[in-house]
């Protein structure tokens, strides 16, 4: 009886019409062999770069559940920042519920078209930066594959500027100054809190090359440590931070002496530093403890001096980015500061 009834559950009923369930043929789909392949091979390049990636600051020390907050999320999330590039507006940015790091499909349009066209950048065009020049006039970013880094890499704005030998200024927000990373403004030597002073600033920046950021961060990788996708630009040799010099040598003499200068200038850079940090603890605009800024009134040229100090040690490259514009910037901030009454130790 059971077999009997399976059976009749496939009889037709008399007069019924079959027809096909299948519509029009649809396009012809993409041959893997001929576009995956572009990049899934046994090069082993994907894997390569993951690696180096894995290593990277993007995938470690930016923390994007933390930092997944109004203002914060274009930069510090994956979604934020693609959704920045596709708005054009960093506004009313969405905070994602499972906020990501920065990683391959922030910077690469990941599995577009299925070809090595993927590997293109999403964000390829020049930066208009946030932060303008001294004269009030707007900076433009323009050097090559090194534009997508500048979407974050630059100074935040600024509300108020001190002016110069004003008597008075008022700090109120102790986050005050141009906040982390503000590396292509002192790039490009247009920073508004220049202090007139005995040292002149350069016009020309020897660091400045032609996609700036990659060509040295992206340098010949050292392994997976430094180089290539890590961007780092230290590796560790047996507990001993090391300068990855592949880059350095396409200008410099050898390693050997281009280590020497590199050694030389962060030193020179880390001493004004420190001086000038000393200067404005002792004017109470710095507070040493927190790493910020003391909310309060103080002159005009020690809001410019602390933002100065500000700048320079969150770009955190001790001078490596413009040498001399950095040595000028802080030479005049420890004058300004020493013309106050706060010598410098």
């Amino acid at each position: 009886m059971k077999i009997l009834n399976r059976i009749l559950l496939f009889v037709i009923p008399a007069g019924l019409v079959l027809t096909s369930c299948e519509g029009p043929q649809g396009p012809q789909g993409i041959d893997a062999n001929q576009s995956c392949t572009e990049c899934h091979d046994n090069s082993a390049q994907i894997e390569t770069k993951q690696a180096q990636w894995e290593h990277s600051l993007h995938a470690t020390g930016e923390n994007a559940a933390y930092a997944n907050r109004a203002g914060c999320a274009e930069c510090h999330t994956s979604q934020g920042f693609l959704e920045y590039v596709a708005e054009g507006s960093r506004a009313n940015i969405s905070l994602p519920d499972e906020p990501m790091q920065i990683n391959c499909y922030t910077c690469h349009e990941i599995h577009t078209t299925y070809t090595e066209e993927d590997y293109s950048l999403t964000k390829p065009g020049a930066e208009t930066l946030i932060l303008k020049a001294k004269d009030g006039s707007t900076v433009t970013w323009d050097k090559g594959t090194s534009n997508q880094c500048v979407g974050c890499h630059q100074a935040r704005n600024v509300a108020t500027i001190p002016v110069q030998n004003a008597a008075t200024f008022s700090i109120t927000d102790t986050r005050f100054g141009p906040h982390h990373a503000p590396n292509s403004n002192l790039m490009l030597g247009k920073i508004p809190f220049e202090l007139t002073g005995s040292a002149a600033y350069p016009t020309t920046n020897p660091h400045n090359l032609s996609n700036a950021c990659i060509d040295c961060h992206m340098s010949k990788p050292y392994g997976y440590m430094a180089g290539g996708h890590s961007m780092n630009m230290f590796y560790d040799a047996h507990g001993v931070e090391t300068l990855n010099t592949n880059a350095c040598i396409t200008c410099h003499t050898d390693a050997t002496t281009a280590k020497n200068k590199f050694t030389a200038l962060q030193t020179a850079v880390s001493t004004k530093l420190s001086k000038l940090e000393s200067q404005l603890t002792a004017a109470n605009v710095y507070n040493p403890t927190t790493g910020l800024a003391k909310a309060g009134t103080t002159t005009g040229n020690a809001a410019l001096a602390y933002l100065c100090y500000n700048t320079i040690k969150e770009d955190k490259s001790f001078g490596m980015h413009n040498p001399s514009y950095t040595k000028a910037l802080l030479d005049n901030a420890i004058q300004a500061m020493t013309a106050l009454g706060f010598p410098a130790p």
